[in-house]
C-alpha cells in the first residue's frame, strides 16, 4: 500500500510539472540576439584555469585536429606537455624536478595561450585552405584565386562566425559578436593582400580561442 502511494505521488508530480522548452528562434545567419544561448549561471562563480592537457584537447577538438597538432616549437616540441608546460600550471618531474603544481598562472601564461591559440588556428586554416572540400571553419564560404573573401558580410561568413563559436564555446554568438567578426573581414578584406580569407580565419579563430570564456572553467 505504501509503495502504491509513493508511486501515485510520483506520477502525480510528473504529471503536473510538464518538462521545460527552450525555443529558439533562428535569424538570418542563424543567430538570435535575444537568445543567450541558454547557459546556466553559475551560483559558485569559481573560475579555473583549464591547464595544458585540457587546453590542449578542447582546441584539438574544437578545430577537429589531431592533438599532435595544436602547437609545436620547432615543428617538433609539443607546446603544451613540453616546451610551456610550467606557465600553464602543469609539472615536470623529469625536466626540472617539480612534483606539484604551482597552483597559480604565471606572468607569462597569457602569452603562452596566445601562442597555443594562434598556432592551433593557423593549423586548422592552413587545411581549410588546402583541402576546401574538407573545410571545417572556412565551410561554405566563397574565395576567388588569390583565397580572398567574395562576400565578406554575406551568409556564409556569418555562419563560419556561428560555427566557430558553437565549436569553441558551445554556444550561439551575440550579434555584437558576430558584427565584430565580420568587420574584422571587411578591414581585412580591403587591404587587397592575397589569403585574406586565411587571414580572417585565423584572426577570428584566435580571439575566440584565447577568450576567457575558452581558457577558463
Amino acid at each position: 500500500m505504501r509503495l502504491d502511494l509513493i508511486g501515485l505521488c510520483a506520477a502525480v508530480t510528473l504529471c503536473a510539472c510538464p518538462p521545460s522548452v527552450t525555443t529558439i528562434t533562428v535569424m538570418d545567419g542563424g543567430i538570435d540576439p535575444a537568445f543567450d544561448g541558454g547557459v546556466a549561471k553559475s551560483a559558485r562563480g569559481v573560475l579555473r584555469f583549464k591547464g595544458p592537457e585540457r587546453l590542449n584537447n578542447e582546441f584539438a577538438q574544437a578545430l577537429d585536429l589531431p592533438a599532435s597538432y595544436v602547437c609545436n616549437e620547432l615543428g617538433q616540441y609539443p607546446c603544451t606537455s613540453l616546451v610551456h608546460v610550467l606557465p600553464l600550471g602543469g609539472v615536470d618531474p623529469y625536466g626540472s624536478g617539480l612534483y606539484e603544481a604551482a597552483g597559480a598562472t604565471s606572468v607569462t601564461t597569457p602569452m603562452v595561450v596566445d601562442r597555443v591559440a594562434l598556432s592551433a588556428c593557423t593549423a586548422r586554416a592552413g587545411l581549410d585552405l588546402t583541402d576546401p572540400a574538407n573545410a571545417v571553419l572556412l565551410k561554405g564560404l566563397v574565395v576567388d584565386a588569390q583565397s580572398k573573401l567574395v562576400d565578406p558580410q554575406g551568409p556564409a561568413a556569418k555562419q563560419v562566425i556561428v560555427s566557430l563559436y558553437r565549436r569553441a564555446l558551445q554556444r550561439n554568438p551575440t550579434q555584437p559578436e558576430v558584427d565584430a567578426l565580420l568587420k574584422l573581414a571587411v578591414d581585412i578584406n580591403a587591404k587587397g593582400e592575397p589569403r585574406a580569407a586565411g587571414d580572417w580565419i585565423i584572426s577570428a579563430c584566435f580571439v575566440v580561442l584565447s577568450s576567457a570564456e575558452s581558457v577558463f572553467y
